[in-house]
């Protein structure tokens, strides 16, 4: 019988990501779309359009700064947001800021593990509250924000750019308590590799890429070495 349950869930698992995966590239092919139309229009109705060669030197100019982050964060972050998750993840932004920690959260709250189904519907009733909530507040700032923020001192305009480190900070620490041999091995691994970097003139693309990889070695080395001392009982 247990092997029968097993079984029905994993079916019902693989329904429930191919559905995703379906609705997915419909709503991220619609906002590429979207994301055209002003253009369009301003070509179609009022002739407004750069050269060609403008357009494939914005298109490089972008590539060379974030064309690596195109491949690294979805991977580096699909364990955590899942797979519905990550498709309204990538329409809304906000990656790093607040989806990540909005779906961490939410897995904590419900005691969901990351991976899990219990964890990605978690995660994705996180991801579309946050949604909403982040929605919200810039509607807010837009009407008020360009008046109370040059009213703040410049210490707390300072403060801002230490907003991602502090939040990505407090989620690893938190992520760490789930096994500290990983989270330590990891930051073992990312000082040595940015201090070695720097020493070696690799730039910083590249940095971000070595300590992603380093990280997901030494859990794959974990588990391997706790997956042979099972074995061997």
């Amino acid at each position: 019988m247990e092997g029968e349950n097993r079984m029905e869930d994993k079916a019902g698992d693989s329904s429930f990501n191919s559905q995703m995966v379906r609705l997915g590239v419909i709503t991220v092919g619609l906002a590429i779309i979207a994301n055209f139309i002003p253009v369009i229009y301003l070509w179609l109705w009022h002739g407004i359009i750069p050269p060609i060669t403008d357009i494939l030197k914005i298109w490089a100019v972008a590539m060379a700064a974030y064309g690596v982050s195109w491949v690294f964060q979805p991977l580096s972050f699909f364990a955590v947001l899942g797979t519905a998750g990550s498709y309204i993840t990538w329409v809304s932004g906000n990656v790093a800021s607040l989806k990540v920690p909005a779906s961490i959260m939410a897995q904590k709250a419900a005691d969901a593990e990351p991976g899990t189904p219990e964890g990605e519907i978690a995660s994705v009733i996180g991801i579309a509250v946050s949604v909403f909530v982040s929605v919200g507040i810039v509607t807010l700032f837009v009407f008020i924000g360009a008046w109370v923020i040059p009213m703040l001192p410049n210490s707390v305009h300072k403060a801002f750019n230490y907003i991602i480190p502090a939040i990505f900070g407090a989620l690893y620490v938190f992520l760490s308590e789930k096994d500290l041999k990983i989270g330590s091995s990891s930051m073992i691994a990312a000082i040595v590799i940015t201090i070695g970097s720097g020493m070696l003139g690799i730039p910083g693309w590249a940095v971000g890429i070595l300590v992603i990889a380093a990280g997901m070695l030494m859990a794959f080395g974990f588990y391997r070495m706790r997956e042979k001392e099972q074995t061997t009982k």
